[in-house]
C-alpha cells in the first residue's frame, strides 16, 4: 500500500474527488521520466512503459464538511503516479507547493497526524500481522508541513521513490536530489524502516473511498447552483483508502500551483467503480432540491450559499442512495468543468468530446493541442459559448440595486430589484433602456446616467468595416465597473454591472449596483446630451475606455445650465485560453465608439427612466463618413435582417437566421411546425422569434451532447407511485426513505414485518380498561364500555351513585348564595353587590371573572386568584384569558391509541422530515424511551414549527407544499392556513396573546404576518433581507426578533410587531445564526450559529451578551425551556439539551430514524402569563399588531377597503 497522505480524509459532499487511470501517451510517459531522472540523476533511468495516476482532489478532514450553507472547509489535493519501466516500478508522490490547508485529522475520537508512508499490508499464512512500514514522514508536525517544500527530486513538493521489481516488501529507495531552484540546500524528511507490528497492534480501519458528482457551477442570480453536465463512466478502485464518508462544506478551497502541468482530471472508462451507499440518506445543502430539466447553456461559475428552496432553474443537487433489497449500481460521474490548478500529471478532460454542451447550439466546437475552443458559425457573432444571429433585435433583461444620494441630501435613496428591460436593433446600432419603480426622488437625476446603458449599446454597436463590436469579441460574460464624475460640482457614482450570458428565453441577463452621488435636477426639467465618442483600448481579457460628455438642463423656468462629466471603465472577461491563433480582438489594440442621438426621459407618472441612443464602432481619428447605408443604419431592412453592403452605396437586405422574407419585410419562421423531429425523440420543441428551444419531456433529461434526451435515472418514491410491496394501508405504513428505498411497518393495532400485518388482540392485555369496564378488540384498536352501575370513559368509571366533592370554585359559589334577601324565593340568589364566581361544568374557575354589579372584569389562576394588571373597568370589553385549570382526561368515545391526545404536560416537539415527533419532558428531564412521532406529513420537507399555549395547537411550514398548516395536540385533521404566495417559509412564530402568526420566506426575502387562520396578511419587511430564517416573538414587549444568516453580512434583528422601530442587535462575530429562541421569564434573547459554532444570549434591553456554550457541531434550530436551551444538530442528527447557568450539554436524543433535524419548540403546561394591548384585538378592524407602549391598527395587503388604519 502507498499512502500520499493517510488520515481520515472526506469526498462525501461532492467537492472532493479521486480519479484514476493507467496512461500511456508519450507525453504523461516522457513526465515521469523527467521526474524519476532528477530524483536518480546518476543512474541510466529506463523510460516507462506505462502509469497508474491517481489524484485526490479537494479532499477534506472528516468531519469538517458537509454543510449545505457552506462554511469554510480546508481542503487539499495531491496525487500518486506509479510509473512502470522494464526492470522496475517507482512511486511519484506530488504535494501542492502553496502548502498543506490541515495537517491533523480525527480519527476515534483523537487528533492524529497525517503520515505519507509505504506499507507491506497483512502478511502471513495462517495468523495474519501487519508487515513492515517505509514512514516518510516522522511524529514531527514539521515532517508532514515540509512535504511540500522539501523534494527528494530536485523540485519543491515531488517525491520519487524506486519501489523494486520483486513483489515482496524488499526495499524502497528514494530519490537523492534534495535541492531545487527555488529551495537550496534542504534535506529530505527522515525516513524510517519500522518492524513488523504486533498482532495486539490496532492499525487504522481502511474503508472505500465514494465518488460522487460534483457541480458545474453557473452563474445565476442570487449565487445559485447551476445544473450538473454529466457523463456516465464507471471504475474500480485498485486498494483501499482512509475515509469516513460524511456531510461537509461546499467551499472549495483552490491551493496555488504551477499552472504548466495544470490539465483538468478526467475519469476513463477502464474497469469499474462502485459507490458505498450509505445506510442513511445525508444531504449536501440547506435549500431544497427538486429535479429540473438541464438546459445546455453555457454560464461562468459563482459560489453559492444554499438556502432551503423548491423547484429552481439552475439548481439542482442529488444523491444517488442505494435501491431497496439490492445491490449497489453503477454511479454517474460528473465531469470538472474547470482546470485542476495542481503541479501533477493532470487528465486533459478540455476535450470536445466532453464539452461540446457549453458551446453555443449556433457555434462549432473545436480541439486544439491544450484544450477546445467554441467557435460561432458563419452568419452568427459572438464568443461561441453565447452566439447571436447577425441582424437579429438583442433584448436583456436584469434588475438595478443600490445606493444614491441627489444632491446635498443626506439620506441616500435606495433602489430594490428595480427591473430593467433593453431592446437593440442590431442591424442600425439603436439600443434602448428602460428601468421601472423609479422614485420621483432620484428619477430626474438619473436622466444623466445614460452610461448606465452606454455598455448596451457598445455590445450591440453598428459594426463599421473591419472592427467589432462588444458581443462579437468577449460574448455575453463579462462585469464592468464604471466611475462617473459631475462636474462642477464633483459629485460622483460608480456603477458595477454583471453580464450573465443568454438564457433559455435568448435574453442577455444582467445586473447593475449604483453606489454614489448625482447632481439634483429639478422635476419637470428636460435633459439633453451632446453626442461624444470614447476610446475603447483592448488586451486579452481586459477593455478599460474613458470619455466625457456635455449635456443641459432646462428647468420648467425656462432656465437652461450646461454640464458635463466624465467617466471611465473597465471591462474584465474570459477568452479561450487554448485557441493558438489567438484571440479576434488582439489586432483591434484600439476602436472608437461614437454615440449619437442620445434621448433621455423620466416618466414622472409611470415611475419609469427611458434611455435611448444610436451606437457605432469603428476606428479612431477617421472623418470620412461611411457612406454605405448599412454602415450609417440608413438602409430601411426590416428589424430582423442583415444588411449586406455592396459597391458604393449599393446594399441588399436579407432576413436574419429563423425569418423569411424579402428583407424589408421578415417574419418568424416555426420550425417546429416546418421540422416536427427537430428535437429528437423524447423532446418537446418550443418556437421562439427566430429559433426554438427543445426541452426533453418528463422523466428525460439532456445527455453529455446538449441534445439528446435520455432517461433519467432519477430515484424512485414506491411508496407515492403505490408500487411497494407494503400490506393494505388499512394495516401497514410505507415509509420513504430516499433513493428507490422504504421501509413498511404495522399501524399500530397491528403485528408483522410490515408486508403482513396482523391485528393484536388488545384485550389480551392486562389493564387495557378500568377494572369495572368490558373490553371489546376492534381491527387495529380497541374499546372499553363500563360496567352498568359505573360511568365514565372505560378508562376511568366511576359508581353513578357516588356524588362528586365540590370543587374550591364550586364551595366558594355556594357560599356566596347561601345568604339570600327572598326568604321564600325558590332559588337562592345572592345578596346585592356580592361577588360570585363563575365555574366551568368541570367545577374549575372560568378563567374569566366578572364583578357585575361594579361592572368589572378580571383573569384568574387555576386557584380562582387574580391574575395582576388584567382588570377592566366599565363598559370595556373583558379582558382575553388564559385557561390555567390542568386538562382533564378525555371523556367520549374511546380514540385510537395511534391518535390519542398526548397527556398534559411539557414536551419537546421536533420536525424531522416528514414527520413531527414528540418527547416527554421530566422536568428538564428528556423521557427518550417515551418518544414518537405525532404528526406523519409524507412527502413534505417540514422546517419550522411553533406552539400555540392558548388552542395547544401545532404550527409548522413545509417548503415542498409550500405551506404553513397546524393541527391540534387533541386530535384531528390537518387544517391548512397559509398556501399562496409562498416559496420557501423556513421561520415562523406565535404571538399567543394577539392571536397573531409570523413566519419569514427566504427565496421571497420577506417577513409578513397574518391572523393565526392565516387571514388578513400583510408584508411587514421586504427589503434589506437576503437569508432570514429563524424568527421569534416577544409578546410583553410587542416586540418581533429574527436571524439573516446572510453569508456577507449576518445579523440579528429587533423591531415592533407592526414593523416600526428596525434595528439591527447583533451584527459582530456571527457567521450563521440558525437558531433563536426568547426566555420570557428572564427576557433574553439566546441564538444558535452553526458558524461559530457558539450558543449565546444577551438581555435585548441592555444588549448584554454572554455566551454560553462553545465548540458544537451544527445547530439548526433552539428553543428555550427553563433553565435548559434546547437544539437541533444536523450533524449528530440529535436533540441537544444545554443548562445555560451551567454552560455545558447535559443531555441528547438520537431519534430511531436518523436523519436531519429542523425546527423545534416546547409545549408548556399554561401559557406564560404575559399580555399586551392586542389582546382582545385592541379595537382594530382587521389587523392588531403590537408595539412598545402601544399598538397599530393596520390593513392587509390585500383589503376590501373597510379597513382604518390608526396608532395607538
Amino acid at each position: 500500500m502507498i499512502a500520499v497522505l493517510l488520515g481520515d480524509l472526506d469526498n462525501s459532499d461532492g467537492q472532493g474527488k479521486v480519479y484514476f487511470r493507467h496512461d500511456s501517451t508519450p507525453n504523461i510517459l516522457g513526465r515521469a521520466a523527467d521526474h524519476i531522472r532528477q530524483g536518480f540523476p546518476d543512474g541510466k533511468v529506463e523510460k516507462p512503459t506505462n502509469t497508474f495516476i491517481v489524484t485526490w482532489e479537494n479532499m477534506a478532514a472528516q468531519g469538517t464538511s458537509g454543510r449545505g450553507d457552506q462554511l469554510d472547509t480546508k481542503r487539499i489535493t495531491f496525487q500518486l503516479v506509479v510509473a512502470y519501466t522494464a526492470s522496475s516500478a517507482w512511486a511519484i508522490l506530488l504535494y501542492p507547493r502553496s502548502g498543506l490547508q490541515f495537517l491533523y485529522t480525527s480519527i476515534g475520537g483523537e487528533r492524529k497526524l497525517l503520515e505519507s508512508c509505504f506499507n507491506e499490508g497483512l502478511v502471513g499464512w495462517f495468523w495474519k500481522k501487519q508487515g513492515l512500514y517505509f514512514n516518510i514522514t516522522s511524529d514531527d508536525e514539521a515532517s508532514i508541513s515540509q512535504l511540500t517544500k522539501k523534494t527528494n527530486a530536485a523540485r519543491s513538493g515531488v517525491w520519487v521513490y524506486k519501489i523494486g521489481s520483486s513483489p515482496f516488501f524488499v526495499e524502497i529507495q528514494p530519490g537523492k536530489v534534495t535541492s531545487s531552484p527555488e529551495n537550496e540546500g534542504v534535506t529530505e524528511p527522515p525516513v524510517t524502516m519500522l518492524p513488523t507490528q504486533t498482532a495486539d497492534h490496532v492499525g487504522v480501519d481502511f474503508l472505500t473511498y465514494t465518488t460522487q458528482g460534483i457541480k458545474t457551477a453557473g452563474t445565476v442570480p442570487e449565487e445559485k447552483h447551476e445544473q450538473p453536465s454529466e457523463t456516465p463512466s464507471s471504475f474500480q478502485t485498485g486498494y483501499p483508502e482512509t475515509v469516513t464518508p460524511g456531510n461537509a462544506t461546499l467551499k472549495t478551497q483552490e491551493p496555488h500551483f504551477v499552472e504548466s502541468d495544470t490539465i483538468a482530471p478526467v475519469p476513463t472508462s477502464t474497469g469499474t467503480i462502485q459507490r458505498i451507499y450509505p445506510t442513511e440518506q445525508h444531504e449536501t445543502e440547506t435549500r431544497y432540491t427538486t429535479s429540473e430539466t438541464l438546459q445546455p447553456r453555457h454560464t461562468t461559475p459563482t459560489p453559492s450559499e444554499p438556502r432551503y428552496t423548491t423547484e429552481k432553474p439552475g439548481l439542482q443537487q442529488r444523491h444517488v442512495p442505494a435501491p431497496p433489497r439490492s445491490a449497489p449500481q453503477h454511479p454517474q460521474i460528473v465531469v470538472v468543468d474547470e482546470d485542476l490548478d495542481v503541479n501533477v500529471f493532470a487528465y486533459n478532460l478540455e476535450t470536445c468530446a466532453h464539452n461540446r454542451h457549453k458551446c453555443s447550439a449556433f457555434a462549432d466546437c473545436r480541439d486544439h493541442s491544450r484544450g477546445y475552443c467554441c467557435h460561432c458559425r458563419p452568419g452568427y457573432y459572438g464568443n461561441g459559448k453565447d452566439c447571436v444571429a447577425e441582424g437579429k433585435p438583442q433584448r436583456m433583461n436584469g434588475k438595478v440595486n443600490g445606493q444614491v444620494f441627489v444632491g446635498n441630501l443626506p439620506s441616500p435613496i435606495t433602489l430594490t430589484n428595480n427591473d430593467l428591460h433593453s431592446y437593440v436593433v442590431a442591424n442600425d446600432g439603436r439600443a434602448y433602456v428602460a428601468i421601472s419603480n423609479i422614485p420621483a426622488s432620484v428619477g430626474p437625476s438619473l436622466q444623466l446616467l445614460s452610461s448606465l446603458g452606454g455598455v448596451i449599446g457598445w455590445a450591440f454597436a453598428l459594426e463599421q468595416p473591419g472592427y467589432e463590436n462588444g458581443f462579437s469579441l468577449i460574448g455575453g460574460v463579462f462585469s464592468r465597473q464604471a466611475e462617473v464624475v459631475f462636474q462642477p460640482g464633483n459629485e460622483r457614482l460608480t456603477i458595477k454591472q454583471e453580464f450573465k450570458g443568454i438564457d433559455e428565453h435568448d435574453h442577455l441577463v444582467m445586473s447593475t449596483d449604483l453606489d454614489g452621488r448625482l447632481p439634483a435636477v429639478p422635476l419637470g426639467s428636460a435633459i439633453q446630451i451632446k453626442p461624444y465618442k470614447e476610446i475603447h483600448q483592448y488586451s486579452r481579457n481586459f477593455i478599460i475606455s474613458s470619455s466625457s460628455c456635455n449635456y443641459t438642463i432646462t428647468s420648467p423656468d425656462g432656465d437652461v445650465q450646461t454640464r458635463s462629466y466624465q467617466w471611465r471603465q473597465s471591462i474584465i472577461f474570459q477568452t479561450c485560453p487554448y485557441d493558438e491563433a489567438g484571440w479576434a480582438g488582439a489586432t483591434l489594440t484600439t476602436q472608437q465608439l461614437s454615440v449619437d442621438q442620445i434621448f433621455v426621459m423620466f416618466d414622472a407618472n409611470n415611475h419609469l427612466i427611458r434611455y435611448a441612443m444610436s451606437n457605432k464602432i469603428g476606428p479612431i481619428h477617421s472623418s470620412l463618413l461611411e457612406q454605405n447605408p448599412c454602415f450609417s443604419g440608413r438602409h430601411g431592412c426590416d428589424i430582423n435582417a442583415v444588411c449586406t453592403p455592396g459597391e458604393g452605396v449599393r446594399f441588399s437586405c436579407e432576413c436574419t437566421a429563423g425569418f423569411a422574407g424579402d428583407g424589408r419585410y421578415c417574419h418568424d419562421i416555426d420550425e417546429c411546425r416546418e421540422t416536427p423531429s427537430v428535437c429528437g425523440p423524447n423532446a418537446v420543441c418550443s418556437n421562439q422569434p427566430g429559433s426554438l428551444r427543445c426541452e426533453c419531456s418528463a422523466g428525460f433529461v439532456f445527455a453529455s451532447d446538449g441534445k439528446t434526451c435520455v432517461e433519467e435515472n432519477r430515484p424512485v418514491d414506491h411508496c407515492q407511485r403505490g408500487s411497494h410491496d407494503c400490506d393494505v394501508p388499512q394495516r401497514a405504513l410505507c415509509r420513504y426513505t430516499g433513493g428507490s428505498a422504504y421501509i413498511c411497518s404495522c399501524l399500530p393495532g397491528f403485528e408483522g414485518n410490515g408486508r403482513g400485518c396482523r391485528d393484536v388482540d388488545e384485550c389480551q392485555q392486562q389493564d387495557r380498561c378500568h377494572a369495572e369496564a368490558s373490553c371489546s378488540n376492534t381491527q387495529g384498536s380497541f374499546t372499553c364500555q363500563c360496567r352498568p352501575g359505573f360511568h365514565g370513559d372505560g378508562f376511568h368509571c366511576s359508581p353513578t351513585f357516588t356524588e362528586r366533592e365540590k370543587t374550591r370554585c364550586e364551595q366558594q359559589r355556594a357560599s356566596a348564595v347561601a345568604d339570600s334577601d327572598v326568604p321564600f324565593s325558590f332559588r337562592p340568589r345572592p345578596t346585592v353587590g356580592r361577588y360570585v364566581p363563575r365555574c366551568d361544568e368541570r367545577g374549575a374557575y372560568e378563567p374569566t371573572q366578572c364583578h357585575q354589579s361594579i361592572g368589572q372584569c378580571w383573569c384568574v389562576d387555576a386557584n380562582g386568584q387574580e391574575v395582576p394588571n388584567t382588570r377592566t373597568g366599565p363598559h370595556s370589553s373583558p379582558p382575553l384569558c388564559i385557561d390555567q385549570a390542568v386538562t382533564p382526561a378525555p371523556i367520549g368515545p374511546t380514540p385510537r391509541p395511534d391518535v390519542q391526545p398526548i397527556a398534559p404536560g411539557a414536551y419537546l416537539l421536533f420536525a424531522q422530515s416528514g414527520k413531527i415527533e414528540h418527547v416527554p419532558l421530566d422536568g428538564y428531564i428528556m423521557r427518550r424511551e417515551e418518544a414518537k412521532p405525532l404528526l406523519h406529513v409524507p412527502d413534505r420537507v417540514v422546517i419550522a414549527v411553533a406552539y400555540d399555549c392558548v388552542e395547544k395547537m401545532v404550527y409548522w411550514t413545509d417548503i415542498t407544499g409550500p405551506a404553513i398548516s397546524k393541527a391540534s395536540l387533541t386530535g384531528g385533521d390537518i387544517v391548512p392556513v397559509v398556501t399562496k404566495e409562498l416559496q420557501s417559509p423556513e421561520g415562523i412564530a406565535i404571538d399567543h396573546v394577539a392571536r397573531l402568526l409570523f413566519w419569514t420566506d427566504s427565496t421571497r426575502d420577506t417577513i409578513e404576518v397574518s391572523k393565526l387562520d392565516g387571514s388578513h396578511r400583510r408584508v411587514l419587511f421586504d427589503t434589506d433581507l437576503v437569508n432570514p430564517r429563524p424568527i421569534i416573538t416577544n409578546p410583553a414587549y410587542g416586540r418581533l426578533y429574527w436571524a439573516d444568516w446572510n453569508r456577507d453580512g449576518p445579523k440579528i434583528e429587533m423591531s415592533n410587531m407592526d414593523g416600526t422601530e428596525r434595528v439591527v442587535l447583533v451584527k459582530d462575530n456571527l457567521a450563521l445564526p440558525n437558531g433563536l429562541t426568547f426566555d420570557y421569564e428572564n427576557q433574553q434573547l439566546c441564538w444558535a450559529d452553526a458558524g461559530t459554532r457558539k450558543v449565546e444570549c444577551m438581555d435585548p434591553h441592555r444588549q448584554l451578551r454572554r455566551n454560553i456554550i462553545e465548540g458544537i457541531q451544527y445547530p439548526f434550530a433552539l428553543v428555550s425551556f427553563g433553565r435548559n436551551l434546547y437544539y437541533t444538530d444536523w450533524r449528530r442528527e440529535a436533540v441537544v439539551a444545554v443548562d445555560r447557568h451551567l454552560g455545558k450539554e447535559t443531555e441528547e436524543f438520537l431519534p430511531q430514524k436518523r436523519s436531519r433535524l429542523y425546527g423545534i419548540t416546547t409545549t408548556a403546561t399554561q401559557c406564560p402569563q404575559v399580555y399586551n394591548y392586542c389582546a382582545d384585538n385592541g379595537g382594530c378592524s382587521h389587523l392588531c399588531l403590537p408595539r412598545l407602549g402601544g399598538l397599530s391598527c393596520r390593513c392587509p395587503d390585500a383589503t376590501d377597503g373597510q379597513c382604518e388604519e390608526k396608532v395607538l
